[in-house]
């Protein structure tokens, strides 16, 4: 089978590094598919299937699939949080997406229940993201006095992954426990770092940049906790990665991240400094709590979101389509 991916994304080398990007090729590959990659709409070829991600520009190989009279499936997050504040001409693309491609996949719960409930949507389907436990698993060596977050922080995502609520919620972590450090990894606005010095909090928080995927789990695998205060998640797939590693995760209670942590995380006010600075701090006072959460979290991810679910799943909805 000949399939078109396409994902509109800035270098094309993000298809390899971006972890859910990687485990669709990887699904495809292992299915022996011959793949065309896509970043760009102009790149799109004929091929048997294709498989979109974001529904943002989806309606455009939505169409050019259908003109030559193949099957498309989109997937990624929808993000109906920001839907009502998008231009007239992105909701009616988001809505063409929906109504014309052949499946619709989401990879929460959280989203697959809420979108078919305000939009129309043709041939819903559940498929959420998932981890390869065999590459992120819990280190054999003691975790180290620092707190790590992993986020791409430029533009709108820095707010909404509440960088600015972390620096601010450092300095008054670290007046009780001055031996922690903080790892901000990921694309870097200079804002946050400018935040830091502003704060004095430039001696111990680091802002190390994009990482690669190995040293990422090595952070992961050493860090004292995994902190992701957010405003929304379509899924939370660095939290899940933390916790497959055996952190233990602060996170706040929005979008899918219930769903995906189950009773294995602490829960905090992302828009708060003082609320993420508490929550950590509690944490961090209490062993036990952290023992459980470093222990239960690897448990959860491994049986609700292994890479052989993903792989399983995706193969059976390909090949619905012949």
């Amino acid at each position: 089978m000949r399939l078109c991916f396409f994902a509109k994304v800035r270098f094309a080398e993000e298809l390899n590094h971006v972890e859910f990007y990687a485990q669709d090729l990887r699904v495809l590959r292992e299915m022996g598919c011959e793949v065309v990659r896509a970043t760009q709409l102009r790149a799109i070829r004929p091929a048997d299937l294709y498989v979109v991600w974001w529904w943002t520009w989806a309606a455009f190989p939505v169409f050019y699939a259908r003109l030559l009279g193949r099957p498309v499936i989109v997937t990624g997050v929808f993000d109906y949080w920001k839907y009502p504040e998008r231009s007239a001409v992105h909701r009616l693309l988001h809505r063409l997406a929906l109504r014309f491609a052949d499946a619709n996949v989401f990879i929460s719960r959280f989203e697959y229940d809420q979108i078919p409930r305000v939009l129309s949507v043709r041939h819903p389907r559940y498929i959420p993201l998932t981890i390869d436990t065999e590459i992120y698993r819990p280190g054999s060596t003691p975790r180290e006095n620092f707190i790590l977050t992993i986020a791409k922080m430029i533009g709108g995502n820095g707010v909404r992954k509440c960088i600015e609520e972390i620096v601010r919620a450092a300095p008054l972590i670290h007046q009780t426990h001055p031996e922690l450090r903080f790892v901000v990894a990921g694309e870097l606005d200079s804002r946050y770092p400018g935040l830091a010095r502003e704060l004095g909090a430039d001696g111990y928080m680091e802002f190390p940049g994009v990482v690669d995927s190995g040293s990422k789990v090595d952070l992961m695998r050493r860090c004292r906790l995994y902190l992701q205060p957010t405003r929304f998640e379509g899924f939370g797939l660095a939290i899940a990665e933390a916790m497959a590693c055996g952190a233990p995760v602060v996170t706040s209670s929005e979008g899918a991240v219930p769903e995906v942590v189950g009773d294995h995380a602490v829960f905090i006010d992302g828009y708060s400094p003082e609320a993420i600075a508490a929550g950590v701090n509690a944490l961090l006072s209490d062993p036990g709590r952290q023992r459980a959460l470093s222990q239960g979290g690897p448990d959860r991810i491994r049986d609700l979101f292994s890479y052989e679910r993903h792989r399983r799943e995706w193969t059976a909805l390909i090949e619905s389509f012949g």
